[in-house]
């Protein structure tokens, strides 16, 4: 019996020290990269999987285009990320305007609830980023993709975002994106299905360039349209995750992903 219990022991310890020598590995090698990155090195930096967040009940579907994590409760994503590149910004495949369920996650057949809501089937990843292929343009139709968006503000405030983030992927050759609605028990909802109409939207960015230091800016809007410049809605990455439960960039040694998340550099990007 004694034999028995050694060997268990034993196994749970090779375990545990394989979990912590590839958390030290992984650390030590995007410590290297970002070294390399800064000191102009290399020319670019993708670190794995940094589009996905952390969060306390891990749940994502991985397709061509983005990742995302669909919230059944609410009928929607909790978040959607990607890597948007400056070539991917190159359209290739025409708007299919082919609204459809997500053929990897189930009761995504939400139609009927938007049928004369009056709200928008808004787009959490847009289609102009995932032009760049047919594959891609059709996935982000999904209706795991799609959001209850006040008409003038996904065609107004939100698309001028998406807009500069395209522009930001042109001039800085990469951007990591993290987006979604901010999700409560307190919602309206609409449709047979009760699909969550989310009242407030945010958006993560991430930058790396060679032989700069990384640059990362949040953003949260009402479900409405406004007139004010972007930058009004510029807010600390500290908040969003506060409210959304998420930790983005928890791939990043612990010290930048602190400074890049309590930080506020409108400055820092081209406007």
């Amino acid at each position: 019996m004694n034999t028995v219990v050694k060997k268990i022991n034993f196994k749970i310890f090779v375990i545990k020290s394989q979990h912590s020598f590839n958390r030290l590995k992984n650390n030590l090698l995007n410590r290297l990269l970002l070294t390399l990155l800064l000191c102009g090195c290399i020319h670019s930096i993708a670190f794995s999987q940094i589009e996905i967040p952390s969060e306390p009940h891990p749940k994502h579907t991985k397709h061509l285009g983005y990742s995302v994590h669909y919230d059944q409760k609410h009928r929607q994503a909790k978040w959607v990320g990607y890597l948007l590149t400056k070539s991917k910004t190159i359209k290739v495949a025409k708007r299919s305007n082919k609204f459809t369920a997500d053929p990897l996650i189930p009761e995504t057949d939400n139609a009927k609830d938007y049928k004369k809501s009056g709200f928008d089937r808004g787009h959490l990843a847009p289609a102009a980023d995932m032009s760049y292929s047919q594959e891609t343009m059709q996935e982000s139709f999904y209706f795991s993709n799609m959001s209850p968006q006040n008409p003038s503000f996904n065609r107004g405030i939100w698309k001028k975002l998406e807009e500069k983030t395209r522009d930001w992927a042109i001039m800085y050759d990469s951007i990591y994106v993290n987006v979604g609605p901010i999700l409560n028990d307190s919602l309206p909802t609409i449709g047979p299905h009760k699909v969550s109409i989310p009242k407030y939207y945010y958006k993560v960015l991430l930058d790396y360039r060679t032989k700069h230091q990384p640059k990362a800016i949040g953003f949260i809007f009402e479900n409405n349209n406004s007139s004010l410049p972007l930058e009004h809605f510029v807010v600390p990455i500290d908040k969003i995750e506060q409210l959304t439960q998420l930790d983005f960039f928890h791939q990043l040694p612990d010290h930048l992903e602190s400074k890049l998340e309590k930080e506020t550099c409108v400055s820092c990007w081209e406007w």
